[in-house]
């Protein structure tokens, strides 16, 4: 029984095309927002030792900062650094979503016209949505 050759191709005959930037695009997002993640969770839990407040009061206030008054009150670049901390993780993840959405639809528009409308539209909408989303993060 014969055994199936490896596929390997050299580096210098793949080429650094879109395709290659697109994918390492999606792999280096994905850990970002990993990263994000994790340093999100231990600055809250660094916040909430130095603040005398909880992490669930950390995370209420988070999510829901009309509530109750901020924890963070007394450091105020503490408060700046979140806001530009949650405005990076929503680029990211857009990003990454968007380029998700226009692989799937790749799939379905055979036409190079349809794809380039498409693909024009949903970028235009995500930038219109990222500004908005920015606006409101840094206004709160």
């Amino acid at each position: 029984m014969e055994t199936a050759k490896p596929r390997t191709l050299p580096l210098s005959k793949r080429g650094f095309n879109f395709e290659m930037i697109m994918w390492i695009f999606t792999r280096l997002t994905a850990l970002a927002m990993y990263g994000f993640i994790l340093a999100g969770l231990i600055g809250g839990l660094i916040v909430s030792a130095q603040t005398g407040a909880n992490l669930a009061d950390i995370l209420r206030w988070a999510f829901l900062p009309n509530l109750n008054e901020n924890p963070l009150g007394a450091y105020i670049w503490i408060t700046i650094l979140v806001k530009l901390m949650v405005i990076a993780f929503v680029l990211i993840v857009s990003g990454h979503g968007v380029h998700g959405v226009l692989e799937i639809l790749d799939d379905y528009f055979a036409g190079v016209v349809a794809r380039r409308w498409f693909r024009n539209g949903i970028i235009a909408y995500a930038l219109v949505v990222n500004a908005i989303a920015i606006y409101v993060i840094w206004a709160s």
